[in-house]
């Protein structure tokens, strides 16, 4: 059942000159519905299509196609949208290379691709460096095919498209919420099925009195006393940070890399 049926962004970010605003309040709205436990199925499929657009493009901007692949698993729902939106963007380019990249995966085996997913990303890996190929080729579309500015015309003329100011945007988005007929039922599943990660970071919150706004992105290439983590990147009330899970204990980071806190998680392991 479609509980909402336009993009939903703020006028401010329509009004605005940066081609990235518009994206970023569909973004914005997006995870806010999800946060209030509306589901993919609930939302306009276009609206997704940037969503996981403009996902594709960070992460293959920060590690590679092969980031893409791993951090999503190559869920078919997601490849799905990033195929369909891109052909919809008329993004002719990166669609033409999305699709050679895909066959990439193509050349794998089941076992092949479950290995590569469930393996070590990094160090020696000829598969994520097949994924790979195709990168520069990527990166080079920018001049030519920038899928930011894409992706932010064809927002700005979709006849699907609804603007209001900002401060109403939380308002229609509870009372899409409170059409949800399971809504009790949704939000005890979704306390269930919180990953680690999250738990981590809500409890990071928490010890450092912070409110959390939403995780954005997990970095898998950073490096921490010359090793290779991930770092899972978020926002609170007080501005942007990250988080470093060294398994007994997670620490918490601000913009200029200074630690501000450090957490024994034994007990969110024994969670997970």
């Amino acid at each position: 059942m479609m509980l909402i049926d336009n993009i939903l962004i703020s006028r401010q970010s329509l009004e605005s000159d940066d081609h990235y605003d518009v994206i970023m309040s569909n973004i914005d709205t997006l995870n806010e519905l999800f946060e209030h436990y509306v589901e993919y199925d609930e939302v306009p499929a276009e609206a997704l299509h940037s969503y996981f657009v403009d996902y594709y493009l960070a992460q293959v901007n920060n590690g590679g196609f092969s980031q893409f692949v791993y951090n999503t698993g190559w869920d078919a729902f997601m490849v799905k949208h990033v195929r369909e939106g891109l052909k919809a963007m008329n993004a002719t380019q990166h669609s033409a290379l999305f699709e050679q990249s895909a066959n990439l995966i193509a050349q794998f085996s089941e076992e092949q691709l479950e290995q590569f997913l469930e393996g070590e990303y990094f160090g020696d890996n000829q598969q994520r460096d097949l994924l790979n190929s195709f990168d520069d080729q990527f990166f080079a579309l920018k001049q030519s095919e920038d899928l930011i500015e894409i992706n932010s015309l064809w927002l700005r003329q979709h006849p699907k498209l609804h603007a209001v100011n900002e401060d109403e945007i939380l308002a229609i988005i509870e009372q899409v919420a409170a059409k949800i007929p399971n809504l009790e039922q949704r939000k005890q599943q979704a306390a269930e099925d919180r990953p680690r990660y999250f738990k981590i970071i809500e409890e990071l919150c928490r010890q450092a009195d912070q409110e959390l706004d939403r995780i954005t992105i997990g970095d898998p290439s950073h490096e921490y006393n010359g090793q290779e983590i991930v770092a899972w990147h978020f926002l609170t009330d007080q501005g942007h940070f990250y988080m470093l899970d060294l398994g007994d204990q997670a620490l918490m980071f601000d913009d200029h890399d200074q630690q501000i806190i450090a957490l024994d998680i034994e007990h969110i392991a024994d969670e997970s």
